[in-house]
């Protein structure tokens, strides 16, 4: 897929209204707070990408709302997107009918790689499941209204074991009425756990083939799980009064994580930083090609920082896959001695 055109307003610092790369590689170059990484996710935003806090943080200073329009070519010919972020949240048109995330994701879309991707590797597992649910919900339509109805069914099981536990209700009394969220999680979560063993099996494969691109060494990828797909009911009865002690579920897929290892050993706790990073561009380009498979064609590549904290190796590697595809878009501090370059500051390009 290619990027003809991105127009905004409004959108946090960005001053120039249009940006309209051309096909191959572009880099967009400018010192520490410029835009580079405003630009990105602005393209990453309007393309139906995942947007973790308020879109109150999207929108310039003094401003009530902000607009993003793009223009895109994929193998069916063009389509045009628009995003309006408010404080009432975000609405997108395809082809000017309204829109809702699913539609979108009909369209190959965007990958964004960037120094944040570390937090895949060294942060706490909700880093890791957000990870898999967001690539999940992607492929399948069916995943993201699973894992919506399952949020539910959990809200309302931990609200009761909130209220039973301020109570101080018996366990007999909580084991009645709780048997109802029993049987929604474990009929959502079974095929929730189902799914992500079936994408943590493919995106393995790739994971490794990608980080042995950019260094040295086995990268393995393994889904741990709180309890079996078909132990799920059986599991939240026998837990029911340790959650009540908690006051929250204590095992399901809200729970799991993806467990990393390079050469064999847990990454987080024994990988240097650089080998932290290599990682998690790993997963991010296993990302993109499992999605280039799917919707057979690339999606649009976005890296954030390309050259930051790796060596020239890892640069090579990563720029000589950029350079493979359709379109992709970088943004450093510096530039590759490749492709076009568009500079920018404080929020101008040219």
């Amino acid at each position: 897929m290619r990027l003809l055109v991105l127009r905004q307003k409004n959108f946090r610092n960005l001053a120039t209204s249009v940006f309209a790369p051309g096909a191959g590689l572009t880099t967009v170059v400018g010192g520490n707070a410029q835009g580079k990484t405003n630009l990105l996710e602005a393209i990453e935003l309007v393309l139906g990408g995942e947007m973790q806090g308020s879109t109150l943080e999207r929108i310039a200073f003094g401003e009530s709302e902000a607009f993003l329009y793009a223009e895109v070519e994929t193998q069916w010919g063009q389509s045009r997107l628009e995003a309006h972020l408010s404080r009432e949240g975000r609405e997108h048109r395809l082809n000017e009918a309204p829109a809702s995330l699913r539609e979108l994701a009909q369209l190959p879309g965007a990958v964004r790689l960037g120094p944040d991707d570390l937090a895949l590797v060294q942060g706490p597992p909700e880093e890791r499941r957000r990870f898999l649910d967001v690539l999940l919900s992607r492929f399948s339509a069916r995943y993201r209204a699973l894992l919506g109805r399952y949020t539910r069914a959990l809200q309302q099981r931990n609200a009761l074991l909130k209220e039973q536990l301020r109570r101080q209700s018996p366990l007999s009394t909580l084991q009645s009425v709780v048997a109802v969220w029993n049987a929604e999680l474990a009929r959502y979560g079974s095929e929730i756990l189902s799914l992500r063993r079936r994408m943590v099996a493919r995106l393995s494969s790739l994971a490794r083939e990608a980080y042995r691109e950019l260094a040295p060494g086995e990268l393995e990828l393994e889904l741990w799980e709180t309890v079996a797909p078909e132990r799920l009911l059986e599991a939240l009865e026998e837990n029911l009064a340790e959650d009540l002690q908690r006051g929250a579920t204590s095992l399901g897929p809200h729970r799991d994580d993806l467990l990393i290892r390079l050469s064999g050993r847990e990454a987080a706790r024994y990988g240097s930083r650089g080998e932290c990073r290599s990682i998690a561009m790993a997963l991010r380009l296993a990302e993109h090609r499992l999605l280039w498979m799917h919707y057979d064609e690339a999606p649009l590549l976005l890296v954030d920082e390309w050259s930051t904290e790796l060596d020239t190796r890892r640069r090579e590697a990563l720029l000589a896959y950029a350079q493979s595809l359709p379109q992709a878009i970088l943004a450093g501090l510096e530039t590759p001695g490749m492709g076009a370059v568009v500079k920018i500051e404080a929020g101008v390009w040219r």
